[in-house]
């Protein structure tokens, strides 16, 4: 089920009628999982039965979370994913009345998903956690559009947390091309950017056969980053061509047999489409607006 978050983005919630077989002053549990770091919260209630149940969930990132019900014996009466997002084009604006705000809403998210299908990525803004492992560089690469570090993990120890960095020795902070993740450090620095070249020394001469494993990541270790990425608002030209879908949604402009047809064939009526009415939009305008934020690799690896 999706849910929308609006300004200011603080909560959402969602109703749930706990079944009247229930007696009164049962308890039940909602245990919410953030599928975004497997993180979990849990919130309960006791009231009678057949009680309307509102459960809230964290607005600030578009994500998905898993809402688990269970009854005071601990049976599941409720399992289900919630997915947060923020609309291109906030239905209250396109409309007056609740029908007209309802049908709005309902077209929005249409419209969202035909521009998602182009852009995977999408232009939400999300808590994305990412793995990886240390180069025994300066450097941490990142493949994401990161924003903020929230946390950083190292060898599965909590090493940086944004909510409380006076406590942690380390700090960190993502470099100005937003390319890497790299330790704050005051004064002169001169980072490396690679390992160091270090030949291993023959047993006889040191105890200890470790090397390479200098740097601010050293090679070798395990990291786990939390990041919030993505839009922190959605952009202006992508709010105009969610309206102009929207409007060929309502208008009945998408019909996209009428529009690739290239040649007709009056005998046993004979069609031919263009390879185009199975790609993009079906508006060619949003189609050039959504040009420039196509990716052709989203995630840098080795085939």
């Amino acid at each position: 089920m999706e849910l929308l978050r609006l300004s200011p983005y603080t909560t959402v919630g969602f109703t749930y009628t706990i079944p009247a077989s229930y007696t009164t002053n049962e308890v039940f549990t909602a245990t919410i999982t953030d599928l975004a770091d497997l993180s979990s919260t849990t919130q309960t209630v006791t009231d009678n039965a057949a009680y309307v149940w509102t459960i809230t969930l964290p607005a600030k990132y578009d994500s998905d979370y898993r809402v688990v019900i269970t009854d005071a014996s601990g049976d599941v009466i409720h399992d289900d994913t919630y997915q947060i997002r923020r609309p291109y084009l906030d239905p209250n604006t396109l409309a007056d009345t609740a029908s007209d705000i309802a049908a709005k809403t309902v077209n929005e998210e249409l419209a969202r998903a035909i521009v998602d299908s182009v852009i995977p990525q999408g232009f939400y803004y999300k808590k994305t956690t990412f793995e990886t492992t240390g180069l025994g560089a300066d450097y941490l690469p990142l493949w994401v559009d990161a924003k903020k570090i929230l946390q950083v993990y190292e060898n599965n120890v909590l090493v940086y947390d944004a909510s409380n960095p006076a406590v942690y020795v380390r700090n960190f902070e993502i470099t100005k091309d937003k390319t890497a993740i790299t330790q704050t450090y005051t004064g002169e620095l001169n980072r490396s950017e690679s390992a160091d070249l270090i030949l291993p020394a023959g047993s006889t001469d040191y105890l200890d056969l470790n090397f390479g494993i200098w740097g601010g990541f050293p090679r070798t270790y395990d990291y786990r980053v939390v990041v919030e990425s993505g839009y922190t608002a959605v952009p202006s030209d992508i709010s105009r061509a969610v309206s102009l879908l929207i409007t060929d949604i309502e208008c009945g402009q998408l019909d996209y047999y009428k529009r690739y047809v290239t040649a007709y064939n009056t005998d046993q009526f004979k069609l031919q489409f263009d390879k185009q009415s199975f790609e993009g939009t079906g508006n060619i305008l949003v189609d050039k607006i959504l040009s420039k934020y196509a990716k052709s690799i989203t995630r840098l690896g080795v085939l």
